[in-house]
């Protein structure tokens, strides 16, 4: 069995019977044959049950829909692994459980990596939008996931902002009508409105219009668009260390893009989780 801790960890198949809430089961459904009818096991929130010895909950990561993070207890021995987390979310910020170790993935972690609230960015979106549209300029809002399209089309909506959506963000809208309160997306036409596009989606776009990323990437510049806005997906490098500091956790294993500088930050108590890479040798003159 595998614990799928957000709809946009995995992009195969192959992971035999999955652990999941059912919002991401949901969203994974094209991609695992079937999603909660398929054998998969569909664990609601802060809801605790066993597997033999395993004592597991699911609590949430705040990374976005369906996000979560796994704590297993087995005979008095605990973990927490989260995956990405956000602690500041308008809908279910990360929770944190007391935890012998934790498993917790750095997208963000070096000291410029801070971000403005939710609600400011996207409040300079929605304007960007509006003058773009005054001026019969397509806007376009280019975004990692679906996962991620989600959350900017709910966002944007709550403003006023006339929505299209690329065909993997409309198909995970729809997929998610029975479990969430989501806004229309209608498919890119004449009408002005902000496409909303998954970068990895294939759009026809007319002559004028002009590409936005919105991703936490965007921190760090927004190279081959327009503009860029950091949407805080995922937490920053203060938010993710103090959220490490609630688990109380002896031993901390980190992955992702920042992880070893997360690592540095926290000392011994800290280690790198990821593939192998290439080592830096200083080697003295010999005596």
């Amino acid at each position: 069995m595998c614990f799928v801790s957000a709809a946009d960890r995995i992009a195969v198949a192959e992971h035999g019977q999955l652990i999941a809430t059912p919002i991401t089961l949901a969203l994974l459904a094209p991609r695992i044959g079937g999603g909660l009818g398929a054998g998969h096991l569909a664990v609601p929130l802060r809801r605790p049950f066993t597997l033999g010895t395993l004592r597991l909950e699911l609590i949430p990561s705040g990374r976005g829909y369906g996000a979560a993070a796994l704590h297993a207890d087995s005979r008095g021995r605990t973990v927490l692994y989260a995956g990405p987390v956000r602690t500041v979310d308008d809908r279910e910020a990360a929770e944190v459980r007391t935890s012998d170790a934790v498993v917790v993935a750095a997208p963000f972690g070096e000291l410029h990596h801070t971000f403005e609230p939710l609600a400011r960015i996207a409040g300079a979106l929605a304007s960007w939008a509006a003058h773009q549209l005054a001026t019969n300029v397509l806007p376009i809002a280019v975004v990692d996931s679906a996962l991620d399209g989600l959350e900017v089309a709910v966002q944007l909506a709550a403003l006023g902002v006339p929505l299209a959506g690329s065909r993997s963000l409309r198909d995970a809208a729809q997929r998610l009508g029975n479990l969430e309160t989501l806004p229309e997306l209608k498919a890119p036409g004449k009408e002005p409105r902000l496409l909303v596009r998954v970068a990895s989606d294939k759009v026809t776009l007319p002559a004028k219009a002009v590409s936005a990323l919105v991703s936490g990437r965007a921190i760090d510049g927004h190279p081959g668009f327009a503009l860029g806005f950091a949407w805080p997906f995922a937490a920053g490098r203060a938010q993710l260390l103090a959220w490490i500091e609630q688990t109380k956790s002896k031993d901390i294993f980190v992955t992702g893009a920042c992880a070893e500088t997360i690592v540095a930050a926290l000392g011994k108590r800290a280690r790198l989780l990821g593939p192998p890479h290439q080592m830096t040798l200083s080697l003295g003159e010999a005596s």
